[in-house]
């Protein structure tokens, strides 16, 4: 995540909770100027519209605010103290060691004998929770698994004076979006956006008019709302749309993982991304733009047109070379940068072969003569570098697969949000 000046980047590692904050110094080099581990692995990290501050969620449901620099030492000491007075425990609670119920005499079966021995091999040392030692605020919480969020500032016009107020938005596994003030209120709901049936994993909130969200998930479909109200304004079809892409990426399912999205046109459709480009505006002053969707395991960008008022409806299906992981938007090119799994399966591949793999780097770019998304972008020459940079890494069948298989886990986990039988009961 870059801020707007673009001289500070906010990256976040998943192997040991950390946020990192670095700095672009003038020969285009990275200076790493803090870091900060989180007490649970981060999924989504968004700036305040002042970008002084970093929000933070994660997966187990609360949502921090942490400033972008730290502040001078004696500051920060005051501010951690005050931050652990309100979060820790009370330690002076006498601590009960955890004592099954169940006996040898009472468990028979082979298996439950051996889950009473796990049992009774857990430690009843009472588990010393770390306080963070860094500045910290702990705004709100949900009480299932957080998925995303997104920091809005509002303009109310209509009165004599015109004032702003912030609202933060967060998404969970429970099919909601809670609409809550933003800083320093974030603990007072504003109200709940209730429409979806599966999971909730990406929000978007246009900027050209920021009273609309645009939601989607493990439905067949997005959601835009008046998320100020609170209503759903449309439901737009996506499943239709990706159903049958991808087979060209895996003609059979690999037998060690499970297949259940819509990459292979029998299953469900899982939202990775959404994010909005805008484009022009037209001669009475509202801004056109398009929606950008990218779902698990589809290699295409789906793209949806922004009409005035809010309508909604699908211009075209980009198809790619590979699965879709990630894109980013570069609204002064009006372009879009993807990034592609060239690794999905080289479980048939020989050497040779190797050597024509798939790109992991791809553009678009908006022609307004064409009204439409084309290949031939000011970047192209770029990603065709970078490109032919990887094409010349030397790699062998064997370790693509094995590198394959241990990165599969970690690029394609969205589908493993939706709640089976098991988890509803």
């Amino acid at each position: 995540m870059v801020n707007s000046t673009g001289k500070h980047i906010v990256a976040v590692t998943g192997e040991d909770k950390c946020i990192r904050v670095l700095e672009v110094l003038a020969d285009n080099t990275l200076l790493q100027i803090s870091e900060r581990h989180m007490p649970k692995r981060p999924c989504s990290v968004q700036f305040t519209t002042d970008e002084s501050v970093i929000l933070c969620a994660d997966k187990f449901g609360d949502v921090y605010a942490l400033p972008l620099f730290e502040p001078h030492s004696d500051q920060k000491d005051g501010m951690i103290e005050q931050s652990k007075a309100t979060e820790q425990p009370n330690k002076e609670a006498k601590f009960k060691p955890f004592i099954p119920a169940a006996t040898a005499l009472t468990v028979h079966t082979k298996r439950n004998q051996q889950a009473l021995r796990n049992q009774q091999s857990l430690t009843s040392k009472s588990p010393e929770k770390k306080s963070l030692d860094f500045t910290h605020q702990l705004l709100l919480g949900h009480v299932s698994l957080l998925t995303d969020l997104a920091y809005i500032t509002v303009l109310f016009a209509g009165s004599a004076s015109p004032s702003t107020r912030s609202y933060l938005l967060t998404s969970d596994r429970d099919e909601h979006i809670r609409v809550s003030r933003g800083l320093p209120q974030a603990h007072i709901v504003e109200g709940y956006c209730l429409g979806h049936t599966e999971f909730v994993r990406k929000l978007c909130v246009p900027p050209w008019d920021r009273s609309f969200l645009v939601s989607g998930g493990g439905d067949d479909y997005l959601l835009i709302w008046k998320w100020l109200s609170c209503e759903v304004q449309q439901r737009v079809e996506l499943k239709p749309l990706v159903a049958g892409l991808g087979k060209n990426i895996r003609q059979e399912p690999r037998r060690d993982i499970e297949q259940p999205t819509g990459a292979t046109g029998t299953g469900s459709v899982a939202v990775t991304g959404i994010w909005a480009v805008q484009t022009r505006s037209n001669n009475r002053g509202n801004y056109e733009g398009y929606i950008v969707v990218t779902c698990e395991r589809v290699p295409a960008l789906v793209i949806y047109s922004w009409h005035e008022n809010g309508k909604v409806e699908h211009h075209e299906t980009l198809e790619v070379e590979g699965n879709i992981l990630d894109v980013a938007i570069v609204p002064e090119q009006m372009s879009i940068l993807y990034t592609m799994d060239n690794l999905e399966d080289y479980s048939s591949a020989t050497d040779n072969q190797l050597r024509h793999h798939l790109p992991s780097l791809g553009c678009y770019c908006y022609s307004s003569t064409a009204c439409s998304w084309v290949k031939t972008s000011p970047l192209q020459e770029s990603v065709n570098g970078i490109n032919r940079w990887a094409a010349m890494q030397e790699s062998t069948a064997s370790d693509l697969e094995s590198r394959s298989n241990a990165m599969h886990d970690f690029l394609y986990g969205t589908e493993k949000l939706r709640k089976r039988d098991q988890d509803e009961n």
